[in-house]
């Protein structure tokens, strides 16, 4: 640097030092940085700059890349499958942080084993290889259960319930009674005396004004994702994780209707999803 100058050019810093910058940021700062600068661009392809909290859990058949960039690229478009086949692991592309989905697999479904009220199927536009249909029952309740360590730290996380309907599903629209759903530590509140959200798993076909009415503060309606499949907010959950005095939890997700007993039959389950909302 010549006499006299306080100010460096891009291209005037020592190699490492734009990495090192970049790390503080976001994942969506860095590629945000490598779309206006080349010194940036390559910057970014540094695997410093990608977090070991970035990183993926191990996996029966890990996918190999040449950088952690390549990686982390991988983990934001396809979800890599873990353990036995029973969550999926992926990274938000904007903030970097941990994405998991719970497969039907791995929830517990009240009277899931029983072949007269479930089927276990597999199903062309699922990430699993089996999903639950449900044939017939009265009492629908499904749980799901994951430890606050697998998550990202100091992050507020939504819980999605993520579904499909077969043409003639019955018991599951605002003709019957909404489900109730919500998201908790396992010593938490007792549903019963809280305040817990209320859905309608299938919207009305024709959204008259009668029936927006209805719906209007008695149950929500499903979302329609791009991939096909439906899904509903359970509920929010901010984990502390690490800078949480009493470490590791256990955070509950549940969906159930068991006080009016109507014939419910044609939903099918992916499973549950963990997404950052920070």
């Amino acid at each position: 640097m010549k006499k006299g100058r306080t100010t460096m050019n891009l291209p005037e810093f020592p190699g490492g030092c734009l990495s090192h910058i970049l790390s503080f940021t976001s994942s969506r700062d860095v590629f945000r940085s490598a779309l206006v600068s080349k010194d940036f661009l390559a910057a970014a392809e540094s695997d410093m700059i990608i977090s070991q909290s970035q990183t993926a859990p191990s996996a029966p058949h890990p996918p190999v890349f040449s950088s952690k960039k390549d990686l982390f690229v991988h983990l934001c478009r396809s979800p890599v499958i873990l353990g036995s086949g029973t969550k999926s692991f992926g990274l938000d592309k904007w903030s970097g942080k941990k994405c998991y989905m719970l497969a039907a697999r791995e929830l517990v479904i009240c009277w899931g084993d029983t072949p007269r009220y479930w089927k276990w199927t597999s199903f062309l536009e699922s990430r699993f290889s089996e999903v639950a249909e449900l044939l017939c029952v009265c009492w629908l309740d499904i749980k799901g259960r994951i430890q606050t360590k697998l998550l990202s730290p100091t992050s507020t996380y939504g819980a999605y319930f993520e579904f499909k309907l077969k043409a003639h599903s019955s018991g599951l629209g605002v003709e019957s009674e909404p489900v109730k759903v919500w998201v908790k530590e396992d010593d938490g509140f007792d549903p019963e005396l809280n305040s817990v959200k209320k859905i309608y798993l299938k919207a009305p076909k024709l959204r008259s004004s009668s029936m927006c009415r209805q719906c209007h503060g008695l149950g929500e309606l499903p979302y329609k994702r791009a991939d096909g499949w439906m899904e509903i907010e359970m509920g929010q959950y901010f984990n502390h994780g690490d800078g949480d005095a009493n470490g590791n939890r256990m955070i509950e997700m549940r969906l159930r209707e068991i006080e009016v007993l109507w014939h419910k039959s044609g939903l099918i389950v992916q499973g549950i999803e963990l997404r950052p909302l920070d």
